[in-house]
């Protein structure tokens, strides 16, 4: 069975733009051979919260994929992210589908009947 995966990839930004290019592209590809690669956004370069490893800015990119849980290419994902010295975070996930949740209004008490009572 094949699951959806997004891993959102954190470069260093202070490399210039076509080195930056060169690797997620590498990365891509890596995608293309090892699963079924969907697509990439890019998000761009932003200022960090905190610095991490002393860089202060990342170029942010979101890799969308489909792969089947037998072939063990997370393992394949992390070590490639590992080597990989312009990679500052990255994080890998199953996409999950939201749910749609019905909601309901509470309409009170259930409506009582009268009772006929006959006199006599």
């Amino acid at each position: 069975m094949k699951q959806k995966y997004e891993s959102v990839v954190i470069f260093d930004g202070s490399l210039p733009d076509e080195k930056i290019q060169k690797e997620s592209a590498a990365f891509e590809e890596f995608l293309k051979v090892n699963t079924e690669f969907e697509k990439t956004d890019v998000w761009g370069k932003k200022n960090m919260a905190y610095p991490i490893r002393k860089k202060k800015s990342g170029a942010y990119f979101l890799f969308t994929f489909q792969d089947q849980s037998e072939k063990n290419t997370a393992g394949k994902i992390e070590k490639f992210f590992k080597l990989n010295e312009a990679v500052i975070r990255y994080l890998t996930v199953v996409h999950e589908e939201p749910k749609v949740v019905e909601r309901r209004i509470p309409r009170g008490p259930a409506p009582v009947e009268a009772a006929i009572m006959e006199v006599n």
